[in-house]
C-alpha cells in the first residue's frame, strides 16, 4: 500500500524544478506577449474614450464578482502607466527575481488586466488566469532564474582565487504539492470537455475545419489559402484529426502507467496541434497560453537524460552566469522552503479551488451527465469568478456556425460623406458594402468578441457607450467637418457555402439595431448647413 501511494504520489503531485523553471519563462513571455497585444488598442479597451468605459462596467458589471485595479482607470496616462508596471512585474516575473513576490503580484496584474475586459474575454483568457493562480504557491524561480543565480553557496569558498564566488550547488530537489494534481486534472479536463463536447454533424461528416475556415471575423490569411486550395479530404482529414489528437490528449496526461514515455509523446504531440490553430485561426491568446502549459508535464526522467546529454556544455554556461550575476548582484542565501502551518494553509487553499473548479466544471459542460451536477454554492462561484477561471470548453461545439456575422455602420457626416467608423479601427475592411461578411476581416480577439455581442439584448446596456464612441468620431479624425449627421448599425449575416460547391457567401439578413440622428441644434448641423450654403444647394 505504501509504494502503491509513493507511485501515485510521484506520478500526480511531484514535479521537477527545472520544469517550474522553464514553464516560468514561456510563461512569462505569454504574459507579455498578451499584454502588448492588449496595449496595441489600449485606448479603445481601458480608457474611458474607449468602447467599454469603465463605468460602464461597475454599471453593468457582466459577473457578480469582480476585481480589477483597471476599473480605476479613466484616460490613457493612467492606462498606459498601469501597463507599463504590468509589464515590468512580468519581466521581472520571466528571469526569475524576486520570483515569491512576482508570482504575487502577476496574479494581481494578469487579474486586474483581464477581468476589466471580462466581457471580451476567450478560453485562452481562463488558461492564462488558471496558470498564473494555480502555479502561484510553486518555486517557479528554483531554476533557471536570477534568484538561482544569487542564491549563497552552501559551503565555504574554496577557490585558490582570492575572492571569487565558488558556484552555488543547483536545487533540483522535487517539488511535492497538491497544485501538481489541480494541474495536471485541469488541463486533461480541458481536451476532455472539448473533444466530448464536439458531437455536431460537421465534426462527424469531416467539414468541422472547412466551416470554421470561413468564419472571417476569425480566419487569418493562412487560413483563407487552406480553405481555398486544400481539398475537402484533406480538410476531413484535419477535422477527424483534431478530435483524434484532443481525446488522446486527456489520456496522455492522465495516464497512471508509461508515465515518462506519455507525457513525453504529450509534449512532442500537442503544440504541433495548437500552432495549426494559430496558422488558421486568430483565437487570441489561446495557443501560446497552452503551450506554456507543456514544460509542466516534463519529468525528472526527462531532465537527468537532458542532463546526461547536455552536462559538459550546460555547467561552464551556468558558472559563467553566476559568476556575471553576482557581480551586480550581492548573493542570498537559499529561500526557506514552506513548512509547517503555511504548507497547511497553501495546500488547503489549492484544494479549496480545485473543489471550486470541479463544481463550476461540471455544471458548465454538456457532456457531464445530469446526475453528476449539483446546485454550485455561492462561495465556489465567487472564488470561480473573482480570478476568472470559468470552466466552459467548447470551443467550436458542438460544431462550428455555418453563419458568419460581422458589425457595419453606416455613418454620414457633415460632409456627406457615408463612413464605417467601427470598421476603420476594427477591421481591415475599412469601408465594407454591408452585405456579406467580407473575405478575412482580420479582426483582433477582442473586436471580434466585441462584434459578436454587441447586437444581442443581453449586452444592449453598453451601447451607450458605442454611440457615444461613435460620435466622437471627429475627435479621432481631427477634422471637426467629420461630425455625423447620422448612423445606422446593422448585424449583417451570410450563410457559408456547401463544401465543394465553389459559390459565395450567401446573403442572409442586415439587422439594425441602433440608430442616431444629430439634434436640430447641434454643431453637427450647424457644419452641415454651412456646407450646404457654400455649394449653392
Amino acid at each position: 500500500m505504501r509504494q502503491w501511494g509513493r507511485s501515485l504520489t510521484n506520478t500526480y503531485l511531484t514535479i521537477d524544478p527545472r520544469s517550474l523553471g522553464l514553464f516560468r519563462i514561456g510563461f512569462g513571455l505569454v504574459l507579455l506577449s498578451d499584454l502588448l497585444r492588449r496595449w496595441a488598442d489600449l485606448g479603445i479597451w481601458y480608457t474611458n474614450s474607449g468602447l467599454l468605459p469603465n463605468h460602464t462596467l461597475l454599471w453593468r458589471p457582466p459577473a457578480r464578482s469582480m476585481f480589477s485595479l483597471f476599473f480605476t482607470v479613466s484616460n490613457s496616462f493612467e492606462a498606459h502607466l498601469g501597463f507599463l508596471l504590468c509589464a515590468i512585474v512580468y519581466l521581472l516575473f520571466a528571469v526569475g527575481y524576486r520570483t515569491r513576490w512576482m508570482q504575487v503580484l502577476a496574479l494581481v496584474a494578469r487579474v486586474s488586466v483581464n477581468t476589466r475586459l471580462a466581457v471580451l474575454e476567450n478560453g485562452g483568457d481562463m488558461v492564462m488566469d488558471l496558470l498564473v493562480l494555480l502555479t502561484v504557491a510553486l518555486p517557479l524561480g528554483a531554476r533557471f532564474s536570477l534568484d538561482a543565480l544569487l542564491q549563497q553557496p552552501a559551503k565555504p569558498a574554496t577557490s585558490d582565487e582570492e575572492g571569487k564566488q565558488p558556484d552555488a550547488a543547483p536545487n533540483d530537489t522535487p517539488v511535492v504539492s497538491i497544485a501538481v494534481l489541480v494541474l495536471i486534472l485541469q488541463f486533461s479536463a480541458i481536451y476532455l470537455f472539448n473533444a466530448t463536447s464536439k458531437n455536431g454533424p460537421a465534426w462527424r461528416d469531416g467539414t468541422a475545419v472547412y466551416y470554421a475556415l470561413h468564419q472571417d471575423k476569425l480566419v487569418t490569411w493562412i487560413g483563407v489559402w487552406m480553405r481555398e486550395h486544400l481539398s475537402i479530404s484533406v480538410l476531413r482529414a484535419l477535422t477527424w484529426s483534431t478530435l483524434a489528437i484532443e481525446g488522446f490528449a486527456f489520456a496522455l496526461i492522465i495516464t497512471p502507467v508509461c508515465v515518462v514515455e506519455a507525457r513525453l509523446l504529450a509534449v512532442c504531440l500537442l503544440p504541433p496541434l495548437h500552432f495549426a490553430f494559430a496558422l488558421g485561426l486568430n483565437l487570441g491568446g489561446f495557443t501560446p497560453a497552452m503551450m506554456s502549459f507543456y514544460p509542466l508535464l516534463l519529468r525528472r526522467e526527462h531532465w537527468e537524460w537532458l542532463s546526461r546529454r547536455y552536462r559538459a556544455r550546460v555547467e561552464p554556461l551556468h558558472a559563467a552566469l553566476q559568476r556575471e550575476a553576482l557581480k551586480w548582484f550581492e548573493p542570498r542565501p537559499l529561500p526557506e522552503p514552506i513548512t509547517g502551518t503555511n504548507r497547511w494553509i497553501i495546500e488547503s487553499a489549492i484544494a479549496l479551488v480545485f473543489v471550486a473548479i470541479v463544481s463550476e466544471a461540471v455544471n458548465d459542460n454538456a457532456p457531464v451527465p445530469h446526475a453528476l451536477r449539483f446546485t454550485q454554492p455561492r462561495w465556489a462561484k465567487a472564488v470561480i469568478e473573482y480570478p476568472r477561471i470559468l470552466q466552459g470548453w467548447r470551443m467550436f461545439a458542438s460544431e462550428p456556425s455555418r453563419v458568419d456575422s460581422m458589425i457595419y455602420v453606416d455613418a454620414v457626416t457633415a460632409r456627406g460623406e457615408h463612413v464605417d467608423p467601427y470598421n476603420q479601427v476594427a477591421s481591415d475592411h475599412h469601408q465594407p458594402a454591408g452585405t456579406v461578411v467580407p473575405r478575412h476581416m482580420g479582426q483582433s480577439q477582442f473586436f471580434v468578441m466585441y462584434s459578436e455581442r454587441i447586437a444581442y439584448d443581453g449586452y444592449a446596456s453598453y451601447r451607450q457607450a458605442f454611440s457615444e464612441w461613435l460620435v466622437a468620431y471627429p475627435e479621432r479624425t481631427g477634422h471637426p467637418e467629420d461630425c455625423l449627421m447620422s448612423y445606422d448599425v446593422y448585424l449583417v449575416t451570410d450563410r457559408t457555402p456547401e463544401p465543394g460547391s465553389g459559390k459565395e457567401p450567401t446573403p442572409l439578413d442586415r439587422q439594425r439595431f441602433m440608430s442616431y440622428s444629430a439634434p436640430y441644434d447641434s454643431p453637427c448641423r450647424v457644419e452641415n448647413q454651412k456646407r450646404v450654403n457654400a455649394s449653392g444647394h
